[in-house]
């Protein structure tokens, strides 16, 4: 009797499955794509894709992986540096700024490297060791590692490298600066790979530039004149580099901050407030955007110690988001609806590393 129940109830479920199965699969393909579109990365490389064969195809068409992630949500990812002499695993948090509250993300991963950058959901880390400067490319959401040729390391030399996509060639293109530690302005070489297709690092001559630091934005690797004249732009696509003045000389404290397809120069007015520069990397022009000015909110955080607050990082053209100096605490700015949200760090030291990132199906 046991073995008739069981039977008919494994007839019952299949059938069910099976029905629920050809119901989802008769889904108009446009829905089916809408509908995945709004899940994040994570839940569809580890559920939607099993599902039917209709999802597995359209989750791995190339228009689709683009158009996710164009509706995926920006984090901060926040990165817990490394101050032992050997690698060790190390867990990378996700800080998702929602509506009225900062949220940790569930999704977290670990790996033994230093994270220097995020593009596309890619993140380039670096491991170094008694001889080698070793980078790879880590998509955490497929948990794929992609290991990139060597760079011999150089006594007194610090190194410095960047991601960047080249759209029209769909190519991811990293680039790696070396400095003399001793002199601030001075470099050492400059290399670049194409991943994926060169086998090794090609020198790019830049010597004769009195750079400094670099970032990134999308399509362009920039790096800041010493001088604080001009912002050195280098085209990944074309790996043609071109110089922009900065819409005047300032004598203020500033920083160079990536808004995703464009750059930004923040200058300091005042303890809490900044003066905001947008510039378009294809044709050099600068935009000032709105002045951001956190003095009347300090008061909403009674607890919280505003000696001395930095930006780190656009999540959007919406949000800012800031660290405060010596303090676990991370602070997110909505320069549109002026509202502001903080979390403070369930982490055990106050050195970190923070990148906006977006995770994705690239």
């Amino acid at each position: 009797m046991a073995n008739y129940e069981e039977a008919n109830s494994k007839m019952f479920w299949g059938s069910k499955r099976r029905r629920t199965l050809s119901h989802i699969e008769s889904l108009p393909e446009d829905l089916v794509f809408e509908i995945l579109l709004h899940l994040p990365a994570e839940d569809i490389y580890e559920t939607a894709v099993l599902v039917c064969k209709k999802w597995y195809n359209a989750i791995h068409s190339r228009n689709f992986v683009h158009k996710h992630l164009q509706h995926s949500t920006p984090a901060l990812l926040v990165h817990l540096i490394d101050n032992h002499d050997f690698p060790q695993l190390i867990n990378k948090r996700f800080l998702l700024p929602g509506r009225g509250s900062v949220e940790v993300s569930k999704f977290s991963y670990g790996t033994v490297g230093r994270v220097w950058g995020s593009c596309n959901g890619l993140i380039l880390e670096c491991v170094e060791t008694e001889d080698y400067y070793n980078l790879s490319i880590v998509n955490p959401v497929k948990c794929e590692i992609f290991g990139l040729p060597s760079i011999d390391l150089q006594p007194d030399i610090a190194y410095h490298p960047m991601i960047a996509y080249a759209e029209a060639s769909n190519q991811y293109k990293v680039v790696v600066m070396g400095f003399y530690i001793f002199e601030p302005s001075g470099i050492e070489s400059c290399v670049i790979l194409t991943v994926g297709v060169d086998k090794s690092w090609r020198r790019v001559d830049i010597k004769h530039l009195d750079i400094d630091r670099c970032l990134s934005s999308q399509g362009f690797i920039h790096w800041t004149r010493s001088d604080r004249t001009c912002i050195v732009n280098l085209n990944v696509e074309t790996e043609i580099i071109t110089e922009t003045p900065v819409p005047r000389r300032y004598e203020k404290r500033f920083r160079y901050l990536s808004m995703g397809s464009c750059l930004t120069l923040l200058v300091e007015c005042g303890e809490f407030s900044w003066e905001v520069w947008k510039m378009k990397p294809e044709t050099g022009e600068w935009t000032k955007m709105p002045k951001i000015d956190l003095e009347p909110l300090k008061g909403k955080f009674v607890n919280l110690v505003w000696e001395d607050v930095s930006p780190i990082g656009w999540l959007n053209e919406k949000v800012l988001a800031l660290e405060v100096f010596l303090s676990p605490v991370c602070v997110f700015y909505n320069v549109r609806t002026q509202e502001i949200e903080s979390l403070e760090l369930e982490l055990n030291s106050h050195e970190y590393l923070f990148n906006v990132h977006r995770n994705s199906l690239v």
